[in-house]
């Protein structure tokens, strides 16, 4: 394989970017809204600190697109050093306006170097679940037409389950999807919505809800292996856990009955970046698996 590969993501991955094991990878960060005050991640603005605001504050966060600038900007610093560029996006249906961005902007470079836009379907850890076997393709294949291919399998072959204590948040952010149905449950449940990537539609579903933690966690796994036998898989690929880290117990919980239960061959502890705060909401948290 001769081709010079560049994977571009954002700071949305359910894992830290210290976790990508891939040279030429490169990020940009989602604009975070609070009010009319605009924030980026950083060592001072991350998960933790508006996870800690939700809570104290009673505030309400956004998010908005990629910017198209830095996007082109990025784009166009790199055309004379790779051969093909390849950016891992958001789901389309979760942010259309940056999917449309991302192909804006390689249509812009047609013309300069090829560029495949890979629309996830999800958020989160599955975004991160899409790039690590992405990352396994590439090298194994320089070919874009097969990466193409490929790509499009680990996509339909991502699931994603998350826990979400309070679903205002995840209404407030606007990325709700078909999950609104269990807003104003009874008190004290604990809803499970999902993204499941064989989903056309792209949107975030209701699964269940429990009333423990221990509950909704086994409830997971039961998907899981509903999903595995569905799809015929013997083993998880790769599979991401991220979440609130106060509410460590419980994604301790649910790591170690995914480990007893589920065969998988890689497993990632993953971080919240400041933007997948707003998804998530305080005491959030999910698991991310590919079977392909």
């Amino acid at each position: 394989m001769n081709k010079r590969i560049m994977i571009i993501s954002a700071d949305n991955l359910g894992i830290g970017i210290d976790q990508v094991p891939y040279q030429h990878f490169e990020y940009l960060k989602y604009p975070v809204l609070i009010g009319e005050k605009e924030y980026r991640e950083s060592e001072t603005y991350s998960a933790s600190w508006l996870l800690e605001r939700f809570v104290k504050e009673k505030i309400t966060a956004k998010s908005s697109s990629l910017s198209r600038a830095e996007m082109t900007d990025l784009i166009g610093k790199n055309v004379n050093n790779y051969d093909l560029i390849i950016q891992v996006v958001m789901g389309s249906n979760m942010s259309a306006a940056t999917f449309n961005i991302a192909e804006e902007v390689k249509e812009k470079f047609k013309d300069l170097i090829p560029v495949i836009n890979i629309d996830s379907r999800q958020v989160v850890g599955g975004i991160g679940a899409v790039l690590l076997r992405l990352i396994d393709i590439i090298k194994t294949t320089d070919d874009d037409e097969t990466i193409k291919k490929q790509a499009g399998e680990l996509v339909t072959n991502t699931f994603s389950y998350y826990v979400t204590p309070d679903l205002n948040y995840l209404n407030r952010g606007g990325r709700i999807g078909k999950a609104k149905a269990l807003l104003g449950s009874v008190l004290r449940v604990l809803p499970v919505i999902g993204l499941m990537g064989d989903d056309p539609e792209g949107e975030i579903v209701p699964l269940g809800q429990g009333r423990t933690y221990k509950q909704v966690n086994s409830m997971i796994i039961n998907f899981i292996r509903e999903k595995m036998n569905e799809n015929k898989a013997e083993d998880i690929t790769v599979a991401i856990i991220s979440g609130d880290e106060s509410n460590r117990d419980a994604i301790d919980s649910l790591k170690k009955e995914f480990e007893s239960s589920i065969p998988c061959k890689k497993l990632v502890y993953g971080k919240l970046h400041l933007v997948e705060a707003i998804y998530m909401g305080p005491g959030g948290y999910g698991i991310s698996v590919c079977m392909k």
